[in-house]
């Protein structure tokens, strides 16, 4: 089953992906150990020597750990026949036991059969077999016995010791080096490459998938994969890490009460970037810093923490997760715990877990089944729960200003109109969509609602690079193309047209999502366990109502993006979630300055001589 589905924009993927990457913990233990001293410089080795020990201790130790008769650089090199023999006398002892008893056989069964006479001419003489059979005094031409550490040498099948020639070392040194560079054309992404995150589970396991799509070929592939401990429930891709480094990142959430944050350009990661709330493992950290500094001599660390949830974390499972576009170190995320929270990933790293959580707010009565922040403005956030109502919010305020809408069915899912960033979609369990103009969002009044697919919406996504294209999932396994009219217009003020639909073969359908990187390409997930395409490059009908959009209107589009990134962010995330703490009293006189302000009259004075 595919719960939910994230694209990477083009260009932010790493082309050559790497395969580890130290985890914070063993990061602080490595930092840890060599203040400690229990890294020296003299122990510090380059990779070559610590393969070259390795290799060495390797054959110090296999020696000792096999049976005497195959320790096969014991050997002397005299004539005793039982010291050179041991490996061919091993090897044919089953031969020579089976041998021996078929000779025994043989010979009684002649010695019944053989007539009893006692003349001596029918006897034949014992030293005369024996001088036949003697091959004692026959010289032995061979410089090496074949069975011998020398022999197997010569043959040049012998590895003992790490003795080879260098034109072997050579012939290694190639092979290892075509391996390598083999191994890193597998995994690199080119240039036409879509790379889509998909959140997976099938019977007990849960996953991270990273799915690439070659646009020139049309191949769709897993390029690799990422163990999760919990069912994901929603992701969110993002390009900040908890060390501040811009990157290529998931948050996934889960039934846990944590937020994982994974690097997606690492191939065989055990471990998350960092971890938001969820189970305090500081005292399982520092007892493996303990063991490690008690191997090394350090000093032993204090041991932190008591089990239990971090501070400021969700107390059940994360339904919903949106990373700011404008201040990208913010995440906001909505729990079934019936709370919002803020939280700010550069201070993750740090360690210090009670200020990663920048707010929470309490405005639902029920779980939090959707968040979105705004495209352009990035301090508004609207939310959506189970409790029939979708919310407006100012995060730099402390959510008791926020604005509430109530909704016919509970809500399933929202999404900003980055052409029209004025409109708020919303779409119910009982498959009503409506848009409202937040500008007048007290109103409760949408500009347009109607019944969109009679078995209820999944989810929504609005495209980046053509206005107007609107795509709905539904749990009866379809995909609806709508036209909701250009920005500006009468028709954004009517009910988006349909203009297409399709069965992805894909079961019940979950989360649908636009590349934004390409205006014809969307993709989609749901029960049947299988990530489905959807390539609007040949739809003739799509082409003809939507193409002339992308070429008058891919400008302004840029511009209006350019704008969003272009705003300062020089504005600290501490200031720009700052909590309000403004008595009523300041509020009222801040409000009859402003409404002086707009007569011409300027604010009150205190007098002099008061």
């Amino acid at each position: 089953m595919i719960s939910s589905i994230a694209w990477v924009p083009a260009g932010v993927a790493d082309a050559r992906p790497k395969k580890y990457e130290l985890s914070p913990a063993e990061q602080e233990l490595i930092l840890l150990m060599e203040q400690q001293g229990g890294i020296n410089d003299s122990r510090k080795k380059t990779k070559a020597e610590k393969a070259v020990s390795v290799i060495a201790s390797s054959h110090s130790a296999a020696p000792n750990s096999l049976p005497a008769d195959l320790r096969m650089d014991e050997y002397s090199d005299d004539d005793d026949d039982e010291a050179e023999m041991g490996v061919g006398r091993l090897l044919l002892a089953s031969d020579a036991e089976d041998s021996e008893s078929d000779e025994d056989a043989d010979s009684q069964d002649a010695d019944d059969a053989a007539p009893r006479n006692d003349d001596p001419s029918n006897n034949v003489s014992e030293s005369d077999d024996d001088s036949d059979d003697d091959l004692n005094d026959v010289p032995d031409t061979r410089e090496y016995m074949a069975l011998d550490v020398q022999g197997l040498e010569a043959m040049g099948l012998s590895q003992v010791g790490g003795r080879y020639t260098d034109m072997q070392m050579d012939e290694l040194g190639n092979q290892e080096d075509d391996d390598d560079e083999s191994d890193i054309a597998d995994v690199a992404l080119s240039p036409t490459d879509a790379i889509l995150v998909v959140g997976k589970a099938e019977d007990d396991f849960a996953s991270l998938e990273v799915h690439v799509y070659d646009r020139s070929t049309g191949n769709l592939y897993v390029h690799h994969d990422i163990p999760l401990p919990a069912f994901p429930l929603c992701l969110a891709h993002g390009q900040v890490s908890s060390q501040g480094k811009t990157g290529n990142y998931c948050a996934v959430g889960t039934f846990h009460p944590g937020i994982e944050i994974w690097n997606l350009d690492v191939l065989n990661a055990l471990e998350p970037s960092c971890v938001l709330g969820g189970e305090d493992t500081t005292a399982a950290d520092d007892l493996m810093q303990a063991q490690a500094m008690r191997g090394s001599g350090g000093a032993k660390p204090k041991v932190r923490g008591s089990g239990g949830l971090r501070p400021g974390s969700h107390t059940d499972a994360v339904m919903a997760l949106s990373w700011n576009p404008i201040h990208q170190q913010v995440i906001a995320s909505g729990s079934a715990d019936m709370t919002v929270k803020l939280w700010d990933v550069s201070k993750a790293g740090s360690g210090d877990q009670e200020g990663c959580n920048a707010a929470t707010f309490s405005h639902h009565n029920n779980k939090v089944q959707s968040v979105a922040w705004h495209p352009v403005e990035g301090t508004l956030l609207a939310t959506g729960s189970y409790d029939r109502t979708v919310a407006l919010l100012d995060a730099r305020g402390t959510g008791k200003d926020v604005k509430i809408v109530k909704l016919p069915a509970d809500c399933e899912a929202i999404a900003w109109d980055i052409h029209n960033p004025e409109c708020l979609t919303v779409a119910s369990e009982d498959g009503t969509l409506a848009c409202y103009d937040v500008r007048q969002f007290e109103t409760s009044k949408p500009l347009w609602s109607f019944v969109a697919n009679q078995f209820g919406v999944s989810d929504i996504s609005y495209n980046r690079l053509v206005p107007g294209f609107l795509a709905i999932s539904s749990p009866d396994k379809t995909v609806t193309l709508w036209d909701a009219g250009l920005p500006g217009t009468l028709s954004m003020k009517e009910p988006p047209k349909l203009c297409g639909s399709k069965d992805m073969c894909s079961g019940k359908l979950y989360t649908v999502q636009f590349y934004p990187s390409d205006p014809w390409l969307l993709g989609t997930g749901g029960s049947g366990n299988q990530l489905a395409l959807w390539d609007f490059s040949n739809e003739s009908e799509i082409q003809r109502r939507f193409a002339g959009r992308v070429a008058s209107k891919s400008g302004e589009q840029a511009q209006v993006v350019e704008a969003a990134d272009a705003k300062p962010i020089e504005a600290e995330l501490e200031s720009m979630m700052a909590k309000r703490e403004t008595s009523p009293a300041a509020e009222a006189g801040n409000g009859m300055n402003k409404r002086n302000k707009a007569k011409g009259k300027s604010p009150n004075k205190p007098r002099k001589g008061r």
